[in-house]
């Protein structure tokens, strides 16, 4: 089961370098997305426990209730600690639900210290048990990439990021591309890359935007190509990136009036597409 969440937005903290002239520093492009996005991860724990009615609340198990109420602050004070202490009775007996929530909680720090370890290890459990989100196989898929605080898995990770990446979460499309073009579990594959680059592209992400122009500039799964590729460095540039705005200045001093004009009019073109999906998302959380 996947659980949705209209109320969670990403933050991005994903690293990018600064190109010079002569770019050549391609993988300090494709770094994996830094662990600090956790912060965000509150939103997520917001929506794991969903508004129940009282009369729905009468119908959970005794615990649960108890778990619930605490949690909400339902016929007395809001107690995280109570609340994470029941949570996890149930979590330990291998409820998958439950072992979601704490998961959610030991990240945020609701009712316990942050403690993104017990974090990884409830949502892991709750996710083999079938109870995941896609931001939660995000950060499944990251730690094991990055093996902060669990053993490092290439494979592992590869599996949990390609999950949420099929359901559209930015993050682990990211992630993944980074590993495709590394080659972290085989040789490398620089059009799955550009592929998952686009996706999260298209989504509005600026640093997967400049990516994908910096790889159709230097022919990176695909042939050269300085429209597309000024095209999408200008997409990220209106966001505010700083190395895709330096990226195209020096692709542009080597394009002709031609090829600027129907780069421009590409710009404009991605511009509207990105829009328009960010609006049908905004519309499927709502």
């Amino acid at each position: 089961m996947h659980i949705k969440n209209k109320y969670f937005r990403k933050v991005d903290f994903a690293i990018s370098c600064v190109l010079n002239r002569q770019i050549r520093c391609l993988t300090s492009l494709f770094f994996p997305v830094l662990l600090c996005f956790f912060v965000s991860f509150c939103f997520v724990v917001l929506n794991l426990v969903p508004s129940v009615s009282a009369a729905g609340v009468d119908r959970f198990s005794p615990l649960l209730a108890q778990a619930y109420r605490y949690y909400n602050g339902i016929g007395r004070p809001v107690n995280y600690a109570k609340a994470l202490r029941l949570y996890l009775q149930i979590a330990r007996k291998g409820d998958p639900g439950a072992q979601f929530v704490v998961g959610g909680m030991y990240f945020q720090g609701q009712g316990t210290d942050p403690d993104h370890r017990q974090g990884f290890f409830w949502l892991l459990k709750a996710a083999e048990h079938g109870v995941s989100s896609p931001e939660s196989l995000s950060i499944i898929g990251t730690m094991y990439l990055q093996g902060n605080g669990v053993p490092q898995n290439y494979r592992e990770a590869q599996k949990y990021l390609k999950r949420a990446a099929e359901l559209g979460d930015v993050m682990a499309q990211k992630n993944l591309a980074y590993m495709y073009y590394n080659g972290l579990t085989g040789k490398p594959d620089y059009g799955q890359a550009l592929a998952l680059y686009k996706e999260a592209a298209l989504l509005g992400d600026d640093v997967s935007q400049s990516n994908v122009g910096l790889m159709y500039a230097e022919g990176m799964g695909v042939g050269v190509d300085r429209v597309r590729a000024y095209a999408w460095y200008s997409l990220a540039a209106s966001q505010g990136n700083p190395a895709a705005a330096a990226a195209r200045n020096n692709l542009m001093i080597r394009m002709s009036w031609q090829e600027l004009n129907r780069a421009q009019a590409l710009s404009v073109r991605l511009f509207k597409e990105v829009e328009s999906n960010r609006e049908t998302r905004d519309h499927a959380l709502e």
